[in-house]
């Protein structure tokens, strides 16, 4: 049976980078359905080629194995639950997309493992695993830290570190949050942030710096965000 979305596999021969362009070659066997159809224009997916390290493999079952213990499940349940779970809500997809472990590219792992990652915060699923050490994209980790109230470097509640000074005496429920720069931390951690410099204490633990408040995270602290600004006449025509 015809399939009604069709899939073809081709290879990059060059690519020109004064005008970004790529020229591709594919082999499409079925000319009638091409005419029938009348394809003009495709759809492009690169395919992620590096090999998988055995690192990035234990990184996954590691947290595997965090979740399985919480859920009760044994680890291949777990594994094969997660999967499905990762292709049906990141990829909003399943059909024939099932991945091995052993031999998935490199960049569906990555996403795997950070699907894992928000999985356990959001699910407030005790982990011994220092989960900055396992993600790839550090600022979306932190982003989910705070949104989840997890401090970003062992997990615990969470305070809101302001890198953006507020300064002493003032009401921190009446200072407009939405723009300035904070860091989820632990108390304890917390603490230690002011006892050195933001960049010192960025160094110490690898991190980029914070994140910067938005209306959503403005709300999951119950703190001011900035006035609602009217939109342009030009914002309401591209949409």
């Amino acid at each position: 049976m015809q399939k009604p979305v069709e899939t073809v596999k081709g290879k990059i021969v060059d690519y020109n980078p004064q005008t970004q362009e790529l020229t591709i070659k594919a082999v499409y066997a079925n000319w009638a359905t091409m005419l029938h159809r009348e394809y003009k224009e495709c759809l492009i997916q690169p395919i992620d080629s590096r090999l998988l390290s055995d690192k990035q493999r234990r990184m996954c079952y590691a947290l595997l194995r965090e979740i399985g213990e919480f859920t009760g499940q044994g680890p291949d349940q777990t594994k094969e639950w997660m999967k499905i779970k990762f292709l049906a809500e990141d990829l909003q997809e399943t059909a024939g997309r099932i991945f091995s472990l052993g031999n998935a590219p490199m960049s569906l792992i990555f996403a795997f493992q950070r699907y894992l990652i928000r999985f356990i915060l959001e699910w407030d699923i005790p982990c011994r695993l220092p989960l900055l050490n396992y993600v790839d994209d550090i600022p979306d980790y932190i982003y989910r830290c705070l949104a989840t109230k997890k401090c970003c470097l062992c997990g615990g509640p969470t305070e809101l570190h302001h890198i953006d000074r507020i300064g002493m005496g003032r009401d921190r429920g009446d200072v407009i949050h939405e723009g300035l720069e904070v860091l989820p931390l632990c108390c304890l951690h917390h603490g230690e942030a002011h006892t050195m410099p933001d960049k010192e204490f960025f160094g110490k633990y690898h991190l980029p710096g914070g994140i910067i408040m938005d209306r959503a995270l403005c709300r999951v602290y119950g703190l001011k965000a900035g006035p609602v600004q009217e939109k342009s006449a030009e914002d309401k025509r591209r949409e």
